[in-house]
């Protein structure tokens, strides 16, 4: 495996911390999940409020362009953007932002899909509000799985390059706060409002600006001058898998 990048260890340091998040949600919901239920809480430093501060501030780390987080989610700001003077091909560009549009689509309608399931069971009391924390926890640390070990969007449905060429880098957020959708209270719907800021902040920004987008026009995306190196695991489970000859 290759020599990992200060990026891949900062990565790997906040899955560690977002495992030992879902381990302590998963120990409560076994032993006193009603602890989960931020609806009944009235105390200002509970623990479920620790959780809602650690959501709060990994979203919000996505609007500032001088966040250390990927390249996938950067490459939205001007200043990460690395302008190919070469004349590009404008029907092969537009084929490739429809590719990405298309891939984006089918990812958006299966999570719709598959959170339906949810909604329904919630709304008819088999599950409550500790079961969607857990779930959001669970996404929260599904986030960084795809990231640095295996994204099934990536490889099933929208078959990118990496996620530094990923179109719905920033969509992370609006997934881990779907299940909290469900639930009308300040504490999941502020994760949703900022949550929806984010994805709202991208897309627009991809239909006003995909030139940042696509590794045709910006040269910040082309593999010879990315440092993230964030696909190194990835790779190195391909190439196991698959030697080459």
């Amino acid at each position: 495996m290759e020599h990992a990048t200060k990026m891949l260890r900062s990565y790997l340091v906040r899955f560690t911390v977002r495992a030992l998040v879902l381990l302590c949600v998963l120990v409560t919901f076994l032993t006193d999940r009603e602890q989960l239920d931020f609806t009944r809480n009235r105390a200002l430093l509970h623990p479920i409020n620790l959780l809602w501060l650690l959501f709060l501030v990994s979203f919000a780390f996505q609007l500032s362009p001088k966040s250390r987080v990927s390249r996938g989610c950067l490459k939205q700001f001007p200043e990460h953007f690395d302008r190919i003077e070469a004349a590009v091909d404008g029907f092969r560009l537009r084929t490739r932002l429809e590719r990405l549009d298309l891939g984006a689509t089918r990812v958006a309608l299966l999570w719709i899909a598959l959170n339906l399931v949810f909604l329904v069971l919630y709304l008819r009391g088999v599950i409550g509000v500790p079961t969607l924390v857990l779930l959001a926890t669970f996404y929260y640390l599904s986030d960084l799985i795809c990231i640095i070990f295996y994204c099934p969007f990536q490889k099933l449905v929208m078959k990118n390059k990496c996620c530094v060429t990923c179109r719905i880098f920033a969509w992370g957020t609006i997934m881990i706060a779907t299940p909290l959708l469900f639930v009308p209270h300040f504490w999941s719907w502020s994760l949703v409002a900022l949550a929806l800021v984010c994805t709202a902040l991208w897309e627009v920004t991809y239909y006003r600006h995909p030139e940042r987008f696509v590794e045709e026009t910006n040269a910040f995306l082309v593999c010879e001058n990315c440092t993230d190196r964030l696909c190194v695991i990835k790779k190195h489970e391909l190439h196991r898998k698959f030697p080459r000859r």
